[in-house]
């Protein structure tokens, strides 16, 4: 009877570091409020890299002959 209850205990234990393994992974993948705030971060810089470029891209601005009939309010 020993010999038959020694074998189920190596299961156990399988079990267990498989279970924390994946309980590690689960814990890893969290997403926290300081990931949204670091990724919402990184995308407006991206965001407003695009419009420099963009910008850069169109040439300059002859700040003289621009008339306020384009901005709107």
């Amino acid at each position: 009877m020993t010999h038959t209850a020694n074998h189920s205990v190596p299961a156990q234990g399988k079990l267990r570091r498989a279970l924390a393994a994946v309980f590690a992974w689960m814990e890893g993948m969290d997403y926290s409020s300081v990931d949204y705030a670091l990724d919402r971060i990184e995308r407006l810089e991206r965001e407003v890299g695009q419009e420099l470029r963009q910008s850069r891209d169109a040439g300059p601005v002859d700040a003289h002959n621009v008339s306020a009939d384009g901005l709107e309010y």
